[in-house]
């Protein structure tokens, strides 16, 4: 399933929702609504990240953002949580010449290590070494999700992991300018992980709110009082 506004003739922003959810959630809701007011077009298509690899994941964004960059001016990204992730490996390893900003809600920056830190490691060996699939209930929306055999095995091989032992393996400065919001009570992706980060990468702007990982009731405050153009506290 996949969500198009065609209501911006220049911009466009391209959403990927988290690892446990999909278009249907709040925050795409949310950026539908804003996306009808003309402030920019919008994007998002179910990513079913546990049936694939980070790597196809990748290829398939950057297919997207190459796509849309012959019908507008700019791109901007938007993720959430594991969306997040990617999007930031996709500045990492591949070059988005319209791609002018980059928005990051609650971003994981740790996917693989937080799975294996939830369900167990015991439980994870057989997965951790590609050779069988990872059958766990999440821990925040009570999901069962099964993760595709050879998603640990991608992540390890390719490097994707951006903060590993309290290091951060990320550029130090970019072109993109990136901006961050995480909630301070988040108990999925540490907020430590984000003070980290932005310690040791220059972001344009990093918010932290009185909020869950999801952002559940300051998402849609952030999406109508934040203005990139003018780094006010999306759009």
């Amino acid at each position: 399933m996949f969500i198009y506004e065609n209501t911006h003739p220049e911009v466009i922003l391209i959403h990927l929702h988290g690892f446990a959810s999909d278009v249907k959630g709040n925050k795409v809701r949310l950026l539908v609504e804003r996306s009808r007011k003309g402030i920019f077009s919008f994007f998002a298509m179910d990513m079913d990240y546990q049936t694939t690899t980070t790597t196809k994941t990748l290829e398939v964004l950057d297919t997207l953002v190459k796509g849309f960059s012959q019908k507008f001016k700019e791109i901007w990204l938007s993720g959430s949580s594991h969306g997040g992730y990617v999007l930031l490996n996709y500045l990492r390893f591949y070059a988005a010449e319209k791609v002018r900003k980059v928005f990051l809600f609650s971003p994981s920056y740790s996917t693989l290590s937080l799975t294996i830190q939830e369900v167990g490691r015991d439980k994870c060996e057989k997965w951790l070494k590609g050779e069988e699939e990872l059958h766990f209930v999440e821990c925040e929306t009570g999901l069962e999700l099964t993760i595709h055999k050879d998603f640990a095995v991608d992540i390890t091989q390719k490097g994707y992991e951006i903060i590993k032992d309290s290091k951060v393996d990320f550029p130090k400065d970019l072109s993109y300018p990136l901006y961050i919001f995480h909630g301070t009570f988040d108990n999925v992706v540490p907020i430590d992980h984000s003070r980290l980060f932005v310690k040791e990468v220059k972001v344009q702007r990093y918010v932290e709110v009185e909020d869950d990982h999801r952002l559940s009731n300051t998402f849609k405050d952030l999406v109508e009082n934040f203005n990139p153009k003018l780094n006010m506290p999306l759009c």
